[in-house]
């Protein structure tokens, strides 16, 4: 929506938190929305919502 990502989880609903997809970690916000360019309890994401290590 708008270019913001969303993930949904197997019953439907808007994943939060941190979601592991193909091995690399995401943060999604609150709302549902992929947080990206942050960072989130002092792990840093890119420009494509993954975790940096």
């Amino acid at each position: 929506m708008n270019g913001t990502w969303y993930y949904l989880n197997t019953n439907g609903s808007m994943a939060t938190g941190w979601k592991q997809v193909n091995g690399k970690w995401y943060y999604l916000n609150a709302d549902g929305s992929m947080a990206y360019n942050t960072v989130i309890y002092g792990y840093k994401l890119d420009a494509n919502g993954a975790w940096i290590r």
